[in-house]
């Protein structure tokens, strides 16, 4: 592994204090309302050094997204509980899953924040192309699983049966995370998005 040098340690310190005051910023006072000199004072940098690792405002918010939906796969995966191993506990795996997804947003208004922004601030195809790049391979993964195990019904599309879970889930995030009741809406997604998920298992036990 390749030492890292002083100055390079430093540019990497620097790109994440930039991230992490821009993701208080963006989620506090909204995009529209931090200028890239608010974000400079909070990091205690110099515009410059904001402008050395970004081209631009909406540069910084796309990886500030990206590092929000990083963390909710993260999160995803910490949902599952250990004791969960087998073919036998795959339906509970995927349950906990989903759960884990829509928790994520429910328990934290700096993920909500971000969430009701991005659209507007990246476009939705940007939104969905990070999304897919970090979520839709946990969504495949565990879809071939239980095809490979015999419990997903005969003739189910991976491809397609993922594309539609991973819209699902994303329609279910963006409806909490606009609702004034996100611990409600949360509720009612999960339950939703578990019906549907059903039906694609032989038995959902």
């Amino acid at each position: 592994m390749a030492v890292k040098s002083r100055r390079e340690e430093y540019a990497a310190i620097t790109r994440a204090a930039l991230l992490d005051a821009a993701g208080d910023l963006f989620a506090e006072n909204g995009f529209d309302a931090t200028s890239v000199d608010d974000i400079a004072k909070a990091a205690r940098v110099s515009k410059g050094a904001v402008y050395h690792h970004f081209p631009d405002k909406s540069a910084i918010f796309d990886e500030v997204f990206r590092i929000n939906q990083q963390e909710v796969v993260v999160q995803v995966a910490a949902a599952i509980p250990p004791d969960l191993q087998g073919e036998e506990h795959l339906w509970q795996v995927t349950v906990a899953a989903v759960q884990g997804f829509i928790d994520a947003y429910v328990t934290d208004d700096r993920k909500r924040s971000l969430l009701r922004q991005s659209a507007g601030v990246l476009g939705v195809h940007r939104c969905r192309q990070i999304d897919a790049d970090l979520a839709l391979p946990l969504v495949v993964g565990i879809l071939e699983e239980l095809q490979g195990s015999g419990q997903l019904r005969e003739n189910v599309s991976i491809k397609m049966a993922a594309t539609v879970i991973f819209g699902t889930l994303c329609e279910a995030a963006t409806s909490l995370a606009l609702a004034d009741d996100c611990k409600q809406a949360g509720r009612e997604a999960s339950q939703v998005v578990s019906y549907m998920l059903s039906g694609l298992v032989k038995v959902a036990a």
